[in-house]
């Protein structure tokens, strides 16, 4: 058996090929840029035989260079939750993907909140309702392109077309099926009374069988290894949903830790073994091959506003060091601007640097720009948490764009007055995969044995008691600006 485990992870704008060892360490990994389609009606798209090809390219890069793919003892995907792949009995797709940040379905939301349908939706599936839920997407469809459902075999997720590439065989896992408000939750199944209901009995036949997060799916076909480099016949795992596999590969295991994935969505999760009350969360998902269920909060509010300032309000100008280098040299008490991290939405709410006055430079208005992340951050977190109250987390583990940065590390941790930790690596949804992988192919039990061999924490910010008070009045400030910009917008 090999001693590798090779994670592909499909993110928004690039397809990453990971390899692993046993011990959680990065061996080797290449990342090839993928087109997602903004169109002029507002649908954001993918299309599916380049994003297919793309990820072949990026996996061959690896095995034709840098790893003997003989060493590979499996294969686990993830990538972003919701949107959804319609593809036929080959896997080619009877439509362009649909991305989790299009909305075309938010009217259908609205509509089902004036006549009670959201309410009887979010009681089975355990989620709140929303315009890019896999769920509402799928009601989309059914109303707006019955032609294309007829042409189509299987409905998946991100993840779950890379692998029925990879294998030529349709799967999910409860992680994206759960999370894309698909499941009778407490059934932990596909309910086809629920689908007439919604009025998408045609998709019933079309969801693909549930296979647990470290249960082997498929394997490498002919095909596939002919395109990527691997071995046929070597297994691929069900693995999960990225927002799943960050948290596992940081190493959260049980309550105690609140996760901050810090990247284009501010995520906010936290493990529980209880039944969550009404109104519910964004995400409740089965997790760790059910040994829990993840709750999270988020907006499309984090570190992505960085940047968009970089780029835009930059011009290019700075990299990210020298904006840690200018967060960390404006004082942290000094008088100086908000800023709103909405540039991104959501609607109604517009990015915005509020309050400049001419003592205001690129130092304080990126300071400005960190904590707004944080605030909104911790707005999420503390959401997440009173779901779980009175227990409350001890720690946060911070993941994604902002825990690269020590300053801004520093500034979570003061701003939501808890220890705040990192873990090695960069690529913790690649690894969360990976440890799912490892767990399927037996180098370890289950996935708290994996998480104990192969995740590692290097670096923890402590709470600076002496800000408190001023990050304290300055978040309910935020808070204060926060409403009367809605309003206004």
């Amino acid at each position: 058996m090999g001693d590798l485990f090779l994670a592909i992870d499909a993110g928004g704008t690039a397809v990453k090929a990971a390899i692993f060892d046993g011990n959680g360490r990065l061996v080797t990994s290449r990342a090839v840029d993928v087109s997602t389609i903004h169109r002029d009606n507002g649908w954001v798209e993918r299309e599916p035989e380049a994003f297919w090809r793309n990820t072949a390219l990026a996996i061959r890069e690896l095995t034709s260079t840098q790893v003997d793919p003989g060493r590979i003892a499996a294969i686990a995907c993830t990538g972003f939750g919701n949107g959804i792949f319609l593809v036929d009995e080959n896997g080619r797709g009877t439509r362009d993907g649909i991305v989790s940040v299009d909305h075309r379905a938010q009217s259908i939301v609205e509509e089902f909140h004036r006549d009670g349908t959201a309410e009887a939706m979010e009681e089975l599936s355990g989620h709140r309702i929303w315009g890019g839920q896999t769920i509402m997407q799928l009601i989309w469809l059914a109303r707006n392109e019955p032609d294309v459902v007829a042409r189509t075999r299987w409905a998946l997720a991100c993840k779950d077309y890379i692998r029925m590439r990879l294998t030529g065989v349709a799967a999910s896992d409860p992680t994206d099926a759960s999370g894309g408000g698909l499941l009778d939750l407490e059934r932990g199944d596909y309910d086809a009374a629920y689908f007439e209901r919604l009025g998408i009995g045609s998709f019933v036949s079309r969801m693909p069988p549930l296979v647990e997060n470290t249960g082997i799916a498929g394997r490498i076909s002919h095909a596939a290894a002919e395109e990527t480099g691997l071995l046929a016949g070597t297994p691929v795992v069900a693995a999960m949903m990225d927002v799943s596999a960050c948290v596992t590969g940081s190493g959260v295991i049980g309550g105690d830790a609140l996760t901050m994935i810090a990247g284009t969505w501010s995520i906010n999760a936290i493990e529980t073994d209880r039944k969550v009350r009404q109104p519910p969360p964004i995400l409740n998902m089965l997790h760790r091959d059910r040994a829990c269920r993840l709750l999270a909060e988020g907006s499309p509010t984090s570190a992505a506003n960085l940047n968009w300032y970089l780029a835009r309000a930059a011009g290019g100008q700075i990299d990210v060091a020298t904006a840690n280098e200018l967060v960390a040299a404006s004082p942290v008490a000094g008088r100086r601007c908000h800023f709103m991290p909405f540039v991104n939405g959501p609607a109604p709410r517009r990015g915005a640097f509020v309050g400049i006055v001419n003592s205001d430079d690129r130092g304080s208005m990126l300071r400005a720009l960190y904590e707004g992340v944080a605030f909104q951050h911790r707005r999420h977190g503390e959401s997440v948490a009173e779901y779980v109250a009175p227990l409350r987390p001890s720690t946060i583990r911070l993941a994604g764009g902002a825990s690269k940065s020590e300053v801004w590390s520093q500034i979570f941790a003061d701003i939501c007055g808890l220890p705040v930790e990192v873990s090695e690596g960069e690529e913790l949804g690649a690894l969360g995969a990976a440890m799912c992988a490892a767990v399927a192919t037996g180098h370890y039990s289950d996935l708290a044995a994996a998480s104990r061999g192969m995740c590692r924490v290097t670096r923890t910010a402590l709470p600076n008691a002496a800000v408190r008070q001023f990050y304290e009045e300055r978040y309910q400030q935020f808070l204060t600006l926060d409403q009367k910009l809605a309003d206004l917008f």
